[in-house]
């Protein structure tokens, strides 16, 4: 193999789960000679930079970094990691997760394939607490029982509502109709490959994960991509800016190259699962972002890359309490959203029900 793959774990108090994740990457049917693991700490106060300091030790591929002071996202790290990294191509790991051990292989191989600037396939969603796996969300039919004859995978909720009701009801308002491209959509899809994101906007109904996807180190650098300094929504920045920009996308529809662990359990916590003013704050900044960045796409390219989003945030508001001035930020920034949000009648209706929604709460609010 010609060429090394940057991987880039942000690390912060994730001791229990760390061995684990790098040791995903260390056993990667590539080659770990083939890759460079750089593993940046957020000043952790637990047993993480002391982990990391044993890898970097003990494996050449292995480079532990530790920053001064504490960023306090992921998106700090992650950029430091995108400075040190000397790889041709970048990808990057949560820490509690796991790749599964022909991820790199796999999408390294397809994004050489088709000499493009990026490659991405599917990730199984686990319940630590439920013990359930999902499949994440995807527009194209896809046929896993075939590849994964041995897993059964639920359809990705996250709305959290009977199956028939998502299914016939919730997915087409959150996610919109399909959007025919280039590929036929009555038959299962294997590889999607296109130049641009305007030949498949279907592809951005897809989770933004950084972590399922391999970047050419080019589009990265000469492109000056970067995460936005927000706590949350920096991985949906990211992505998004990679998909409008990239010369040449590969989507593997029915390659699971991702284990992304939801730690449900009561007394096991993070940034993600532990709601708070700034989480939903700075995810409207990053909708905000994400729509300043398609102002010159298609509508249905800017309503695609937003509004999913919006339903999930309103979700997560209702079931959240909030002070009357913390509702007063929220509201203020949804409202920034909705002054250049215009794409159709029903992006317009959706604002509005929800800032009638917040601003309701903020009447009724008692001090």
């Amino acid at each position: 193999m010609k060429d090394k793959i940057s991987i880039i774990l942000p690390i912060f108090n994730v001791g229990p789960h760390l061995r684990g994740g790098i040791d995903s990457l260390i056993n990667q049917t590539i080659g770990n000679e083939n890759l460079e693991i750089i593993m940046v700490d957020d000043c952790s106060t637990d047993e993480s930079g002391k982990i990391i300091d044993e890898y970097d030790e003990k494996y050449d591929c292995c480079k532990a970094i530790h920053l001064e002071k504490n960023t306090g996202a992921a998106n700090g790290p992650r950029n430091r990691g995108i400075e040190e990294c000397s790889g041709d191509y970048i990808m990057f790991l949560d820490p509690d997760d796991r790749y599964t051990l022909d991820a790199c292989e796999v999408l390294y191989n397809a994004v050489t394939k088709y000499d493009a600037d990026m490659a991405f396939g599917r990730f199984r969603r686990i319940y630590t607490y439920g013990e359930t796996v999902q499949k994440s969300y995807s527009p194209y039919l896809d046929d896993l029982e075939s590849a994964y004859p041995d897993e059964t995978f639920e359809t990705a909720n996250p709305l959290n509502v009977p199956d028939y009701v998502w299914d016939h009801i919730l997915e087409h308002a959150l996610y919109g109709k399909n959007i025919q491209g280039k590929y036929e959509r009555n038959e299962p899809v294997d590889v999607i490959h296109v130049k641009s994101i305007k030949e498949e906007p279907d592809l951005l109904k897809m989770a933004p994960s950084v972590w399922s996807k391999i970047f050419k180190r080019e589009l990265i650098m000469d492109k000056n991509i970067r995460y936005q300094p927000f706590v949350s929504g920096d991985d949906l920045a990211f992505t998004l800016e990679t998909l409008l920009k990239a010369d040449g996308i590969v989507y593997l529809n029915n390659f699971m190259c991702y284990d992304y662990y939801v730690r449900d359990l009561p007394d096991d916590k993070s940034i993600t699962n532990n709601v708070n003013v700034r989480f939903l704050s700075d995810l409207m900044d990053s909708y905000i972002y994400a729509r300043q960045c398609t102002e010159r796409f298609s509508k249905e390219i800017q309503t695609i890359s937003v509004n999913p989003h919006l339903i999930y945030w309103m979700h997560t508001w209702k079931n959240s309490p909030f002070t009357k001035n913390e509702n007063r930020l929220l509201l203020s920034k949804v409202e920034k959203l909705k002054r250049i949000h215009k794409s159709d009648l029903k992006t317009k209706m959706l604002l509005s029900s929800m800032t009638t929604a917040i601003e309701s709460a903020i009447k009724i609010h008692k001090e």
